[in-house]
């Protein structure tokens, strides 16, 4: 039997420690610029603010005004946490009851966010809407989806931490339709769409109407780009997408024309959200986003493979793989070193081949053994890392003396969907 429908056993994963669990603060939406930030903090707007100082003053002035602080400006530059933080991102459909969006609806994405002791570094673990485990204070196992809808954010945080053996800190969830508002008041956002995407629910309202190439999307498009799931792939080509909207965000929040939008989204956002974060708290994670790279960030969809049996649909997590994949990406794990050449492959489009044999030739100067591979359609350009033995430093290592890695994110893929070479496999999609 899997292990992953089993009660969970503290032998299984990690231990939690021993500690006092804080209640945790609903959002009443009375604080709109708590809102506000919690939207864009972790989707790294906030790195916009901490540049410029004209921005700080006013995000000061707003915080103020919202919390009727007479201490004057709010420092963006505090001290971070001395230790782990984890913060399980929740974006929430509506669908079932528009009129509270945060009851009884499921969270179809969660993402746990882990950030290093002082904000060292970001990591990101998507975990599958469908994955079956035991929901926690239930005694049969479901999607883990369902925890939002059985009862609300507390009971998804306490199924994640039980299941996977990971404390978390905070929580943020997002409605779909806070979504589509955001992303309109922003203006849209651009991003490279990989495949035509086409699908059409009338009882849900969802219509899907995508083209390959680059655009720039309204709200109801960017969610059908999340949601569409139609392909081969599944769920996990969705949680892909997540990943890739996910950094289009980031670079689109860092131009100057969204910053003009800002009192608008302050007015828009606020009944959409709800989490248990702090002012002051998200003032840490200004002060630590600003430094991070988008490239940095190490992403992972947690491993595992759909069910083959029964009418209902589920993602069976791999216990082994899943293990690895938190030990690395939360409790940062250092891999032993390699005994032997590192095995690297090159996916690269017919308007790549200069750069991938430049790539090639750079490898092979590492010690690597390189094997390139030409695909007619390929999705965004990335490292996807299959061997989970490899060390991340041996990555950041190569990234910073080979031009051509350079800028490319890191995704931990074990499963192998983009697998030219036993270790990583270098993507070079031209987008």
């Amino acid at each position: 039997m899997n292990k992953m429908l089993e009660k969970p056993v503290k032998t299984q994963y990690k231990p939690l420690p021993q500690m006092y669990r804080r209640k945790r603060r609903q959002s009443g939406a009375s604080s709109f610029l708590r809102s506000f930030l919690i939207t864009l903090v972790l989707l790294s707007a906030v790195a916009v603010f901490a540049y410029r100082s004209d921005v700080t003053n006013a995000i000061s002035e707003l915080v103020a005004a919202a919390t009727g602080s007479n201490k004057g400006r709010v420092e963006f530059n505090l001290p971070f946490s001395p230790r782990r933080q984890n913060i399980l991102f929740m974006g929430v459909d509506v669908a079932s009851n528009t009129a509270d969006p945060f009851k009884g609806n499921r969270s179809d994405a969660m993402l746990l966010i882990s950030i290093a002791p002082y904000g060292k570094d970001i990591n990101i673990i998507s975990i599958p809407r469908d994955s079956k485990v035991y929901i926690a204070d239930r005694n049969k196992p479901d999607k883990i989806n369902h925890a939002f809808a059985f009862g609300g954010a507390d009971l998804a945080v306490k199924t994640v931490e039980e299941t996977f053996g990971v404390r978390i800190d905070h929580y943020i969830a997002l409605s779909n339709i806070g979504l589509i508002k955001f992303i309109d008041t922003i203006g849209g956002l651009p991003i490279y769409i990989e495949k035509d995407m086409h699908y059409h629910d009338n009882s849900g309202n969802l219509h899907i109407d995508l083209t390959q190439g680059q655009h720039v999307l309204n709200g109801e498009q960017t969610e059908g780009y999340l949601r569409f799931r139609k392909d081969a792939l599944g769920d996990i080509g969705r949680i892909r997408r997540q990943q890739w909207f996910f950094n289009a965000l980031m670079a689109r929040l860092k131009e100057p024309s969204v910053l003009v939008k800002i009192p608008e989204v302050l007015k828009v956002m606020p009944k959409y959200i709800q989490t248990d974060l702090s002012v002051y708290e998200l003032s840490q994670y200004a002060a630590m986003v600003k430094a991070i790279d988008i490239s940095s960030i190490q992403v992972a969809t947690l491993p595992g493979t759909p069910s083959t049996k029964g009418i209902i649909s589920y993602w069976i997590l791999d216990p082994d793989k899943t293990q690895e994949i938190i030990n690395k990406l939360v409790y940062r794990d250092k891999s032993a070193p390699l005994n032997e050449a590192l095995s690297v492959g090159i996916l690269y489009t017919p308007s790549k081949e200069a750069v991938a044999r430049d790539l090639k030739m750079h490898l092979e100067q590492n010690g690597a053994i390189v094997k390139m591979q030409n695909r007619s359609k390929l999705t965004h350009d990335h490292i996807a890392v299959h061997n989970l033995d490899v060390s991340s430093d041996v990555i950041d290592s190569l990234k910073k003396t080979i031009p051509e890695m350079q800028e490319k994110q890191t995704v931990y893929d074990p499963v192998g969907f983009n697998k030219a070479a036993k270790d990583f496999t270098v993507i070079l999609a031209g987008s």
